[in-house]
């Protein structure tokens, strides 16, 4: 299977104040369906999102199980200048073998533009027993761009060993990198649930993130956490878990205590205008 899904933003001054988000490009092709949303609260992260412009909030929703092998999906985002998304995913995605053994594969390209915003929230990523997946990640920042990524990963379902799983994001800030990393999980790789990998945890995630004006680590990331600062511009933060709610419990302290001081500015109670 291939599929192809297109997002893109732009900033809509129209509305008077600090203006809000319009979806100009919304594209999608089965099983990758992009779908706008309404914001169900006010919290720290549509504070941080919604700093410059208010954002628009959308969702990625999979119809149909997988991907499995032998399924190549890519998701194109474009994040214009001055506007702010909030992009989510409905489920967990859960990696399972093709019936010939092939590779399933991820490839994921984003732009954020000038002054532009995005915070990237995906789902837990579920390596099943057999799998075989790889995921590529580019993200491409104007230098007054911020962005805010969540991954979170299990390593097989309950009692099961997990598959072959590979996954590599790489952020550029205007024509230099700022963060490249592959991270390499699951058989028939060797060392990878060693100390200095996944320690034995069936579960690990991390925070990025990119804001000049949140320069420094959380104080406190978690007893099984570690934070990297990244060239003055934000930090990583990298986190094990024996379950998927101890992760997720510790990526939020850490972006509550990151980003916690942001005062969440309005939302709109309707979701953004998609073009058509």
């Amino acid at each position: 299977m291939r599929a192809r899904a297109r997002l893109g933003t732009e900033h809509d001054a129209s509305s008077g104040g600090r203006g809000r988000t319009r979806v100009r490009t919304l594209r999608s092709e089965w099983p990758l369906m992009l779908r706008t949303t309404a914001p169900l609260r006010r919290d720290v992260i549509s504070g941080w999102a919604s700093r410059g412009a208010d954002p628009a909030r959308l969702h990625l929703a999979a119809a149909a199980a997988g991907p499995v092998g032998g399924d190549a999906l890519h998701l194109e985002v474009v994040v214009g200048a001055g506007s702010a998304l909030v992009l989510g995913e409905v489920s967990p995605t859960l990696l399972l073998p093709g019936p010939r053994g092939e590779r399933s594969s991820i490839r994921v390209d984003i732009r954020v533009g000038a002054g532009a915003t995005l915070a990237w929230l995906p789902q837990l990523v579920i390596a099943a027993r057999g799998c075989s997946h790889r995921t590529e990640v580019h993200v491409r920042l104007d230098p007054e761009a911020r962005l805010l990524l969540r991954e979170e990963v299990l390593l097989g379902r309950h009692g099961e060993a997990p598959g072959a799983l590979a996954q590599r994001l790489r952020v550029t800030v205007g024509d230099r990198p700022l963060h490249d990393q592959e991270l390499v999980l699951g058989t028939p790789s060797s060392g990878w649930s060693g100390p200095a990998v996944a320690a034995d945890h069936p579960c690990l995630g991390s925070l990025l993130l990119v804001d000049p004006a949140v320069p420094e680590g959380p104080r406190t990331a978690g007893s099984a956490a570690a934070t990297m600062p990244l060239a003055g511009r934000g930090c990583l933060v990298t986190a094990l878990a024996p379950d998927t709610s101890g992760l997720r419990d510790q990526l939020d302290a850490a972006c509550a205590e990151l980003i916690g001081d942001e005062q969440p500015q309005p939302v709109p109670a309707a979701p953004a205008r998609a073009a058509r």
